[in-house]
């Protein structure tokens, strides 16, 4: 079959066979009972030649339409994001993201998860051969599509179990993320789909159905930080979770956030990842540092330094069957010889590597050269600050830098820490915001 039969077809029998599922908020529903509600919709095929479009925030039913497109033979080019921006003509997308009754909203039906796409969730023109795409928000707040080949989610399943114990022992994965988020759905709706494993799918507020199925059970947990420390106040003091391994979703997880979601989960461990969103996976590490490490490669993915300067910094690339090969308006786009990059820049540390910025990161701000991940690192550093983030608005002639705080601190506190930075930055907006759930999206994102 090559590439353009079902790229469902080794996973299959494994699911028929489980006795593990999807858990929501409502119950578990056991892989074989979503495996013959999946076949009864790819026999539904709709007319798409543009592909299809699954939407992300149905529960199961969006699993369900997930196995659809996976059973279909010859395999359809499909994204997984919201069907009001990607799908064929304008839909009512639902409860709103936020409510991430995105992991567990009312079933949407057959006809409300599984649509024809539209233009603007097409392919490049020369992709050639079946396409999936997951949504990213980026750094930009604008959504993007970022393409991959669905054949090879069973050899980037095989790389991250082999070279990760964690994932090799894992019963149950789950995440509090949109799965339409690159690194939810490659880091644990895919493995835990073609591995016939537990997927819980479970909103911010509803920590109690994943503390219900990590408890005492091999378990990789992706969720932000910030929503991770939430998480903590849930499961605090009544369970033991020393096979639980948590993966922040989006960065930020600090020494002093692991000892907070620590003391709620006993034992637990953390991977921390880098390239999950968009390239495909950088480097892998289990402590949790405030250096600017960011781990070693896994065993059989090649990651390695160009343009490399004086200093020892270059740009990260890498290669392997996790990569994407190109974005809707943006990069990774893929080279000849099967490499990408978002333009990270690192310099080696042992068998691994230390994060030193992206190239796309340097900003001016009344002339001065500023990186915002230095400005973050101060906000954050403040006591009482948990979570912080910049942006920079390039609309007037100057840039413009606002710089939002979550946790106990005020405007001024940011200011001062600003003006402290080795090159003093004067932000043009501050906000800060309590440490709660209202502060993020449904990506656990911060608000801007």
């Amino acid at each position: 079959m090559g590439d353009s039969g079902a790229w469902l077809n080794r996973a299959e029998p494994v699911l028929r066979a489980s006795r593990a599922g999807v858990v929501t908020e409502r119950g578990r529903v056991p892989w074989p009972v979503l495996l013959r509600r999946a076949e009864r919709l790819a026999a539904a095929r709709p007319d798409a030649p543009q592909g299809l479009v699954v939407r992300p925030d149905a529960g199961e039913e969006s699993i369900v339409a997930l196995l659809a497109v996976g059973l279909m033979d010859p395999a359809p080019s499909w994204v997984l994001g919201d069907p009001a921006r990607w799908a064929e003509s304008p839909v009512r997308a639902g409860p709103p993201a936020a409510s991430a009754g995105t992991a567990t909203a009312p079933p949407a039906g057959p006809g409300g998860v599984l649509l024809p796409a539209g233009p603007r969730a097409a392919p490049p023109p020369d992709a050639g051969g079946p396409t999936y795409a997951t949504a990213s928000s980026g750094t930009t707040g604008r959504p993007k599509l970022l393409f991959g080949r669905p054949h090879a989610m069973a050899s980037a399943v095989e790389l991250y179990v082999d070279g990760m114990p964690e994932y090799a022992a894992a019963e149950v994965f789950a995440t509090c993320s949109a799965i339409d988020f690159a690194a939810a759905f490659c880091m644990v709706v895919a493995p835990a789909l073609l591995l016939g494993r537990d997927l819980v799918l479970f909103r911010p507020s509803r920590w109690e159905t994943a503390v219900a199925e990590l408890a005492g059970r091999p378990g990789v947990c992706l969720a932000p930080p910030a929503l991770a420390v939430l998480g903590a106040r849930t499961a605090a003091g009544r369970r033991a979770f020393r096979d639980t391994s948590f993966v922040p979703a989006g960065g930020g997880l600090t020494p002093q956030r692991a000892e907070r979601i620590s003391a709620g989960f006993p034992g637990c461990g953390f991977l921390t990842m880098l390239g999950s969103t968009e390239t495909g996976l950088l480097t892998v590490g289990r402590e949790v540092r405030d250096d600017g490490h960011v781990g070693a490669p896994l065993p059989g993915k090649p990651v390695w330094l160009e343009e490399i300067g004086p200093d020892g910094v270059g740009t990260l690339w890498t290669r392997g069957p996790d990569t994407r090969f190109a974005a809707s308006g943006g990069t990774p786009v893929i080279r000849a010889d099967g490499a990408v990059s978002t333009g990270d820049l690192a310099h080696r540390a042992g068998d691994g590597f230390v994060l030193d910025g992206r190239t796309d990161d340097l900003v001016k701000v009344d002339g001065v050269s500023v990186y915002p991940r230095e400005i973050v690192a101060a906000v954050v550093a403040l006591p009482g600050a948990v979570d912080a983030s910049v942006s920079v608005d390039r609309s007037a002639a100057g840039d413009r830098v606002t710089v939002v705080a979550v946790g106990d601190v005020t405007e001024e506190q940011v200011r001062d820490a600003c003006r402290r930075l080795p090159t003093s930055v004067t932000p043009h907006r501050v906000v800060a915001r309590p440490a709660d759930r209202s502060a993020y999206d449904a990506r656990g994102k911060l608000l801007r």
